[in-house]
């Protein structure tokens, strides 16, 4: 079993962070903690919590693999576009109780979808208010 080198995760932490061209306000803004809790990261002050790791996994392109690990071999990015394939597909051929079911779990972990449905009601409605 291989451990943890909190270094290195620090390390791809900064990494990520200037990868994605953003100042550590930026970064801490998207992730949901304070700046002084990135630069502690970076700096290798702090380990990184299992929420702050979860949080970067779900709000950046980069696999889990990588962050965690730094393996030669791990992809740095993951291809979310069949994950949101398979979410959209879902709620629209999923009968009522799944659909909702998939909404409120959705609205759960990703505030970002309520805005995105309320988008697409949106579009939805301009498309029929055309004579």
């Amino acid at each position: 079993m291989a451990t943890l080198n909190i270094k290195g995760i620090n390390k791809r932490i900064k990494q990520m962070r200037e990868e994605l061209g953003m100042t550590q306000q930026n970064f801490a803004d998207l992730l949901g903690v304070s700046r002084g809790f990135v630069g502690d990261i970076e700096l290798g002050r702090s380990p990184p919590s299992f929420n702050f790791i979860m949080s970067l996994i779900t709000s950046t392109n980069y696999s889990a693999d990588w962050i965690l690990k730094g393996e030669e071999n791990a992809s740095k990015a993951v291809n979310k576009e069949p994950i949101a394939e398979w979410v959209v597909e879902w709620l629209e051929n999923a009968d009522e109780k799944n659909r909702i079911w998939l909404e409120i779990q959705m609205k759960r972990c990703f505030p970002e979808f309520e805005q995105w449905e309320k988008l697409k009601h949106q579009k939805n409605a301009g498309f029929r208010q055309i004579p």
